[in-house]
């Protein structure tokens, strides 16, 4: 019974736990291991997994373990690769090619085997003259309760070669240091997929370094921005944007599987053998390197891109400038053909007054005429005709005066609201 409400990914995160089974064994053994990369998209494992005998999967069909003719196999979908690994009892020593049916199982799996093992478990002490005359590394594992001898070279069938010679361990125990071995050899090959990459972007660093350089030479030298600078800083930016975008997810998978690596070969529990080099030594000293070379490559590239995107902002900064430097010219202009409409207004406006004053006269005049034919002292008419000509040109002059304050007012209180 479960108490209260059980939340809808509980059983599905819980299920994490077991979603990778082991594969345990004893006596001698060989174990084939093969890591496929598709080269788009998730991979695919193949339906003929599923019809094996005796399937158990978990993960909806990620992960399984079946029976394959006289031993077991194993498969494991990730999100860039599958792994298989196929557990059988020795057979003849100077047998080193996979089982048929393992090989057909593989080659059923669409896309690039990126890693290949073989592992030989076998319940005994190396032999004293063990890898004597080839250039093989080896180490104590398990606190010393098993010894592994390889060359890591890859033999006539692909394959790199682990000797594995178990002196205390118990089944449980020799499935996982076995897989241990596997998932080195598999994520440090993973790993190494972005090392093309990185040396692609390392050699072409210096020419983006180049076009950097001279996009701030040309920002010192010129005063104003061209549109041939734009359009040059517009392309830089997209080649550093899509070279970024391109390698951020492979550098970002790089790391995780280094860190894996690392998480393994410090699971072995290591010990060195006599008068040979230590296994994890040896990958050590040639995968770190490889590694060293894409958090290069990454750490170059996030500057280059922070310094275009620095190069951009100095460019909308200076394109700014610009734009509020014509803002200000045209607003002056606008000040200056504001200033002389005025001049023209107040002209007119004069002439205005003068106009008026000269029809308003004539209307006196008129009316003077008029009043004559009245009977009224045509000579009285005349004098007071001449001291209203001053009252009429002042009358007209305020009554302009005053509608274009009317207006003004009005202007100035619509610009405010």
């Amino acid at each position: 019974m479960v108490v209260g409400v059980e939340h809808p990914l509980r059983m599905e995160l819980h299920s994490e736990l077991h979603a990778r089974p082991s594969l345990y064994f004893g006596g001698d053994t060989n174990v084939w291991h093969v890591a496929v990369l598709r080269d788009a998209g998730a991979p695919r494992l193949p339906t003929e997994l599923f019809g094996l005998e005796g399937v158990k999967t978990t993960g909806g069909g990620r992960h399984g373990i079946a029976g394959v003719g006289q031993g077991r196999l194993k498969w494991e979908a990730h999100s860039e690769f599958i792994t298989l690994t196929y557990v059988e009892p020795a057979r003849d020593e100077s047998v080193h090619a996979p089982p048929l049916l393992f090989k057909n199982l593989v080659d059923a799996t669409e896309g690039l085997v990126i890693a290949a093992v073989m592992v030989l478990v076998r319940n005994a002490a190396p032999p004293s003259s063990f890898g004597a005359e080839g250039d093989f590394v080896a180490s104590k594992v398990g606190g010393g309760d098993a010894e592994v001898h390889s060359s890591f070279r890859v033999n006539a069938d692909q394959f790199v070669e682990l000797h594995f010679f178990n002196k205390r361990l118990n089944d449980y125990r020799t499935g996982r240091m076995v897989r241990r071995f596997l998932e080195i050899e598999t994520y440090r090959m993973m790993a190494l997929l972005a090392l093309p990459t990185a040396q692609e972007i390392v050699s072409g660093l210096p020419e983006l370094d180049r076009r950097l350089a001279s996009l701030i030479d040309h920002f010192q030298k010129e005063d104003k921005v061209e549109k041939t600078l734009l359009s040059e800083v517009t392309r830089l930016s997209s080649d550093v944007f899509k070279m970024s975008a391109d390698a951020r997810q492979r550098f970002g998978a790089t790391r995780a599987y280094a860190d894996i690596v690392a998480s393994r070969m410090a699971e072995l529990r290591e010990e060195r053998v006599e008068q040979r080099q230590r296994i994890c030594t040896f990958i050590d000293r040639r995968f770190q390197p490889a590694v060293r070379v894409v958090q290069a490559a990454e750490r170059r590239l996030s500057e280059v891109t922070e310094r275009v995107g620095l190069v951009g902002d100095l460019l909308r900064t200076s394109v700014q400038v610009q734009l509020e430097e014509q803002n200000a010219e045209l607003l002056r202009s606008m000040e200056e053909r504001a200033r002389v409409q005025v001049h023209i207004q107040q002209a007119v406006e004069g002439f205005s007054v003068i106009a008026i004053s000269y029809y308003a006269v004539g209307l006196a005049k008129a009316c003077l005429e008029s009043i004559g034919e009245l009977g009224v002292d045509i000579h009285a008419a005349k004098a007071a005709f001449f001291f209203t000509i001053p009252a009429l040109v002042i009358a007209v002059w305020a009554v302009v005066r005053h509608v274009r304050r009317n207006i003004t007012r009005a202007s100035a209180h619509s610009v405010t609201t």
